[in-house]
């Protein structure tokens, strides 16, 4: 019966041993992609977090006294600097900020644009791996260093969402939220409706002041209180959550989320008058910003401009004035974001800030910017470069600041390193940094000799180059992986053309039946070798403390490829094989093989550039009407029809990714599904006395008729679009889904899918039953009419490939054309 199969026997009944086979082959490709898939969260969601930093003590004389800290979380950079329709800017107080009193610009977020990495990223200084966004809103289980933990005393008040994964474990910490209830929009709650209105989550700011405001009134009647606030390296942290629930709620557009601006703006001018009351001394510096932005459709997570850019606008003791920007200090090129792209957007007109001097940052450099103002070390983990065009100090002090921030930075770098060397077998350095003491000795001497330029510029260099060895450091690991698992990928694709090979072609008993004795022979061999290979590569990793992935990845990988190494003899043959053939079955052999290799690259493009869609169904709509047009009469109106289908879906992937909700074209779809299936409908019924119908669709002569079936699917059709029209009305009014939509709706939904199992046999009015029976739950899911337009496409390709298997049955085209 052959050989031996990689994971069988061939020794009786064939189907039963390919059958027991392919079972295996399910079970071991679900098992490789799973621990595959694993190796994402090896490779590039690793947490940056060392531990064992030590500190950095800094040099200078603190600027500011105590530090208040505004986050508003999900407010966008325009919304927040753009006037309104009425030509009126949305944060007045804030504004006269930027243009007497303060610094602004834009801080630049990185994905995932998210309220706890960048709360971390403000407040610790240093960007969470993605995966920490599984683990919720909770307090964080891995220990980090923040400006809180580095503070005298810390007040807090916002979401329990938030303000618990940095004051929870802390003792030098005054804090409070409010209930989770109150961050709960998407239902009614009596409780909460009597004390608000419940539809503007702006009341959430306001709690956040008013708690604020209840202890700085308290602290009369209370001498500790009044001691503790009048101490020195005090922060005062407000998380303002009202942009962030609205957004969601309304979208960033609504009337709703952008009044929630002119509500954030009213409580930094009143913290503002309540600190500068309070305390009367003019030490307190002010940062006012947000953790990411908010996308039009009422979302954030990715790396959109909408989510990304968030405002961000200090002032207060220590920071500069304003600046009028020129020629030689244009603030809207040079910067480079997280990802080392240079920052080059122009501040927008209508702004109306286009004269005063904008200072971007990255996210991370918030941390040692508050850090440096209150005179305190930068959190141990941070990556932040601390922004000097916000900083008020002499020359001096603001080199001692940098070269705080870069000793930081290094000592995480050395941290690494040491781990990385005590743990690999052969380590491989970071050699730019192999003389990091001589530059430290370099840049005291030039401290010592006043010369602050030049020392300026040596550390921020070796700033640079610290950060660049954190880099390295994460990524070590990457080559090895990488190779693996590509390795591991390869081996899995020959393996299956192995056995496609072996099991459904004449090869087997052609070629391989002489060469099968020698490769049982050598099998036992080469299992023994490989599993003594497997075994010294784990030990390597055992030796080298990588974590129990790293096995699996290269037991799974060394297994692969000693499968496929034991099949060396079938390889062989299969070689001389094809070496026997003429030249031209080897140049289509490598023309399949290159278009292969292009579609996957186009898929692989597509990800990124979606335009590439538009060309493929022009291209594609152009060859389906030609191939048509030979095929079937142009009366047909098929092979038109199969041009415009393509062309009317390539306009999809024009438009852009997020577009705002349209009802009307959600219903106008569903009218547009029942007249296409009514036509369907009629084109099967009317194929009778057309031969070329009849085989196309599969079809047999039958009487016209519209069955009940296809008038119960129009009907439920008809009541999911009605269904999607009363659902909008309750939620632009603001008021709950009623429960008896929510069961209409699930209704719906579950009970059309269902139906077409009991639709007529023939082809084309089995597709229009699926067609029907999968609209409704597509139409309550949809914000536009992008389903209908599907089924043009879905119709076109399904006709040519009738037409395509109808020719290679009859062998020619012409009879298709009736008589």
């Amino acid at each position: 019966m052959g050989s031996d199969g990689i994971l069988g026997n061939r020794e009786g009944d064939g189907r039963k041993w390919l059958r027991r086979r392919e079972r295996w082959l399910v079970v071991l490709g679900v098992l490789l992609h799973a621990v595959y898939m694993l190796s994402i969260f090896d490779i590039y969601f690793k947490t940056p977090i060392v531990h064992g930093v030590d500190p950095v003590t800094p040099r200078f004389a603190a600027p500011a006294k105590r530090l208040v800290l505004l986050v508003a979380d999900g407010l966008r950079a325009d919304k927040f600097f753009e006037p309104d329709s009425e030509g009126n800017y949305r944060a007045p107080f804030l504004r006269s900020i930027i243009e007497t009193q303060g610094r602004w610009g834009v801080s630049h977020a990185r994905p995932p644009t998210e309220s706890r990495p960048g709360h971390v990223a403000i407040i610790a200084g240093f960007y969470e791996d993605p995966s920490a966004v599984t683990k919720g809103w909770k307090a964080n289980p891995v220990e980090f260093d923040s400006l809180f933990n580095r503070s005298r005393h810390t007040i807090s008040f916002g979401s329990p969402d938030i303000v618990p994964i940095f004051c929870g474990a802390l003792q030098h910490t005054t804090w409070d939220t409010y209930p989770h209830d109150f961050e709960d929009f998407a239902t009614a709650s009596g409780s909460l409706s009597t004390l608000h209105v419940h539809e503007d989550a702006s009341f959430l700011d306001m709690w956040s002041l008013d708690k604020f405001q209840s202890l700085l009134n308290r602290s009369s009647k209370d001498p500790k209180l009044k001691e503790l606030l009048h101490q020195d390296n005090l922060v005062v942290f407000l998380h303002l959550l009202g942009c962030d629930s609205n957004g969601h709620a309304h979208r960033p557009f609504s009337s709703i989320y952008l009044n929630n601006v002119k509500v954030v703006d009213h409580v930094a001018q009143s913290v503002y008058n309540l600190v500068q009351d309070y305390f009367k001394d003019n030490r307190t510096a002010y940062i006012f910003t947000a953790d990411h932005g908010m996308s039009d459709k009422g979302s954030h997570g990715d790396g959109h401009p909408s989510n990304t850019d968030t405002p961000l606008v200090a002032w207060g003791a220590g920071v500069k004035h304003p600046r009028p920007i020129s020629s030689s200090n244009h603030s809207d090129c040079g910067f480079k974001f997280v990802d080392d792209h240079v920052h080059d957007t122009p501040t927008p007109i209508e702004w109306g800030l286009h004269e005063i001097e904008r200072v971007d940052v990255n996210q991370a450099d918030i941390a040692p910017l508050m850090s440096t103002l209150l005179g305190l070390p930068c959190p141990v983990n941070s990556v932040g470069s601390l922004p000097l065009d916000y900083i008020n100090m002499n020359k001096a002090d603001e080199v001692e600041a940098v070269l705080s921030n870069t000793k930081e930075i290094l000592n995480q770098f050395l941290r690494k390193s040491y781990i990385k060397q005590s743990n690999c077998l052969y380590f491989k350095p970071f050699k730019p940094l192999s003389h990091y003491s001589l530059m430290l000795d370099k840049i005291e001497d030039l401290i010592s000799a006043r010369d602050y330029d030049a020392a300026m510029n040596l550390s921020q260099n070796l700033r640079n180059l610290a950060l660049q060895g954190l880099h390295y450091f994460q990524t070590y690991d990457w080559l090895m992986l990488m190779s693996v698992i590509t390795l591991g990928y390869v081996g899995w694709m020959i393996y299956l053309v192995l056995h496609v090979l072996q099991s459904y072609t004449s090869l087997p008993g052609n070629t391989f039946g002489m060469e099968q004795a020698a490769q049982k022979n050598n099998r036992g061999k080469i299992y023994l070798y490989g599993s003594m290979v497997t075994g010294m590569l784990c030990l390597l990793l055992l030796l080298e403390q990588s974590p129990p992935l790293y096995h699996a990845y290269m037991v799974m990988t060394s297994f692969l490829w000693v499968q496929i190494i034991s099949e060396h003899q079938f390889i062989k043959t299969l070689w001389k094989h094809l070496s026997g053939r003429r030249m031209n079955y080897i140049i289509k052999l490598l023309a399949i093989t290159a278009v292969s290799a292009f579609i996957l690259e186009f898929l692989v493009n597509s990800f990124t550039e979606r335009k590439l869609y538009t060309w493929c169904f022009l291209i594609a709509g152009v060859t389906a009407s030609f191939y048509l047009f030979k095929s079937i009469p142009w009366r047909s109106g098929i092979p038109i029809y199969a041009c415009i289908a393509c062309w009317f879906l390539s306009l999809f992937t024009l438009m852009p990714a997020e577009i705002p909700d349209n009802n009307h074209l959600v219903v106008s779809s569903g009218v547009i599904i029942i007249i296409i299936g009514i036509a369907a409908r009629w084109l099967d019924l009317h194929a009778g006395g057309r031969k070329y119908w009849l085989n196309i669709c599969n079809c047999e002569l039958k009487s016209p008729k519209f069955s009940s079936l296809f008038y119960l699917q129009a009907l439920l059709v008809a009541l999911s679009s009605i269904m999607v029209y009363l659902s909008t009305v309750h939620r632009t009014e603001k008021q709950e889904l009623l429960a008896s939509h929510q069961l209409i709706n699930w209704s719906i939904a579950g009970f059309s899918m269902v139906l077409p199992l009991f639709s007529e046999n023939s082809l084309l009015s089995r597709l229009i039953s699926i067609f029907l029976g999968f609209a409704p739950p597509f139409l309550l899911l949809s914000i536009g009419w992008f389903y209908s337009t599907l089924h043009f496409l879905e119709r076109e390709i399904l006709q040519v490939l009738l037409v395509l298997r109808f020719h290679l049955s009859i062998g020619s085209l012409p009879s298709l054309v009736p008589s």
